[in-house]
């Protein structure tokens, strides 16, 4: 695959732990276990499903560029989500009992104004986090945002100056 505009000015790309097929595979059987049509599924799914898992996990990729995190999932249905590291609001780690028994985490992707996006089975996931924020926090840093700030800036005294120039059009009227 070539290199696209997202994918441009690349840092590191992430490992998942190979253990996140059986944890969901697992997490698939309870669901079936736990309802009525899903009892006949059940057999069929200890034969199908972690070769399922299997085309899931190798079909799941994140990396961290200089100014995004682009994460690709699916198998069937792909998914290639982009997120901007300056809309990136935060980037949280969970754990509990299962994942732990698993030696997994599940990473949590905030933006402002959309949902979060996940990913379970990161290999070194607080490092990762880090390098995220870290990464997140020297674009936020950067003279870029000085420019724009006085190019904004520009624009609010041409407009200030353009409603007092109204100002004095209306008073010399009245």
């Amino acid at each position: 695959m070539s290199e696209g505009y997202a994918d441009s000015g690349h840092i590191v790309s992430v490992e998942f732990d190979p253990k996140v097929k059986v944890y969901w595979w697992l997490g698939a059987m309870l669901v079936q276990a736990s309802t009525v049509i899903g009892l006949f599924v059940v057999p069929f799914w200890l034969i199908l499903g972690l070769p399922v898992h299997q085309k899931q996990f190798e079909g799941l990729s994140c990396s961290l560029t200089d100014r995004s995190l682009n994460i690709r999932t699916g198998w069937l249905f792909k998914k290639q989500q982009n997120i901007p590291l300056d809309k990136l609001t935060d980037v949280s780690i969970h754990e509990g009992p299962i994942l732990n028994a698993f030696g997994v985490v599940r990473m949590h992707f905030e933006t402002a104004g959309s949902a979060p996006f996940i990913l379970t089975g990161v290999k070194g996931g607080p490092e990762f986090r880090d390098l995220v924020l870290k990464q997140r926090d020297s674009l936020s840093s950067q003279p870029t945002m000085a420019v724009q700030n006085s190019q904004a800036d520009d624009v609010l005294i041409e407009i200030r100056d353009l409603l007092k120039d109204i100002r004095a059009n209306m008073s010399s009227q009245e």
